[in-house]
């Protein structure tokens, strides 16, 4: 209901020398506050390229919704590249936002065939 094989996402990075967890969780917090989502946690997670890694999740009906994961990057991604500092990043997918915008409870419907359903949904 809340995951699909492909998706879209918006990303940010952090990339500054002294980047750690706790700007990175403030500027989430900040970032989905703006959004219209003031009530925002952070869960521990499991990302390859990200070490320590983060679900970002928000109050919407009651309920929490991931609507994105973050972390700092591993050290074995950004030291090939010239970067000695820690580099946070996190990504928010779209079609999730999409559901809160629209009102969806199942992110599937964003993809249904049905035109009758589609003629009478508003536009973004």
């Amino acid at each position: 209901r809340t995951h699909l094989p492909e998706f879209h996402q918006i990303e940010g990075i952090i990339m500054e020398p002294g980047a750690n967890l706790g700007m990175l969780v403030t500027t989430l917090k900040t970032f989905y506050a703006k959004m219209g989502y003031p009530e925002v946690r952070v869960r521990p997670a499991y990302f390859p390229y990200t070490e320590p890694s983060l679900e970002i999740e928000v109050k919407w009906r009651g309920k929490w919704l991931e609507l994105g994961g973050a972390g700092i990057f591993r050290p074995e991604v950004t030291e090939p590249l010239g970067i000695k500092h820690p580099v946070c990043a996190w990504g928010m997918g779209l079609e999730r936002l999409a559901m809160l915008v629209l009102g969806l409870d199942d992110i599937r419907q964003l993809y249904i065939s049905d035109l009758e359903w589609l003629a009478n949904q508003p536009i973004l």
